[in-house]
């Protein structure tokens, strides 16, 4: 059995102001901060045998605080990235359905299939994803990891593991500094937690 705990990043300002952020690099915003610290306090002491990021600054930068002064080496893996949102990285949505219709339209009507301009669609990021993680998972039996990756990736592994179906992708609310946790046994996978973050309303 394999252990994999997922945590989303904290907060950035592009997430704050709702703009397409897949391979975009921000750091934490001062909320995202005080996210990730109140997580590593919640996940004190506790031992993982590996530890994964995108390479992204924010997920560095939260995996970072989570493991404080602890000389585990954290794994930057580019196949853990986020959806690439090529040309429209960075635009909020809203603008994008005013300022090019056409694609807008195209990616409601088919957003697994839809590939963004010089990007890559959900159905591409999501098979990225999952080869990833059946490597980790073959890499790590008997052990327990952790992960701090992106919404859209969790929701591709949750999507995955658990239901088998792509469609479902949308089905998760997945929360900044958010902790899911699925078990992956020999001929099942179980989800165990999803989407907590009690801790992050302690004072």
């Amino acid at each position: 059995m394999v252990k994999i705990n997922l945590v989303r990043h904290g907060e950035t300002d592009h997430n704050k102001n709702q703009f397409l952020c897949g391979w975009s690099d921000p750091s934490l915003n001062d909320l995202g901060r005080q996210q990730a610290k109140k997580l590593a306090l919640h996940l004190k002491g506790k031992v993982f045998d590996a530890v994964y990021t995108s390479g992204l600054k924010r997920t560095n930068e939260t995996a970072n605080m989570i493991m404080g002064k602890t000389d585990k080496t954290i794994i930057a893996h580019e196949g853990l990235r986020e959806i690439h949102f090529g040309d429209f990285e960075g635009q909020r949505m809203s603008n994008i359905e005013k300022e090019h219709p056409q694609l807008y339209k195209k990616l409601r009507d088919d957003s697994i299939h839809f590939c963004f301009p010089a990007g890559e669609s959900l159905w591409k990021m999501h098979h990225r994803v999952n080869k990833t993680m059946e490597e980790l998972i073959l890499k790590h039996q008997g052990e327990e990891i952790l992960l701090v990756v992106h919404s859209g990736v969790i929701r591709a592994i949750i999507a995955q593991l658990i239901t088998g179906e792509i469609k479902k992708h949308w089905h998760f609310k997945i929360d900044h500094c958010s902790l899911s946790i699925v078990e992956a046994h020999r001929d099942f996978y179980l989800l165990s937690k999803l989407n907590e973050t009690s801790y992050l309303t302690s004072k």
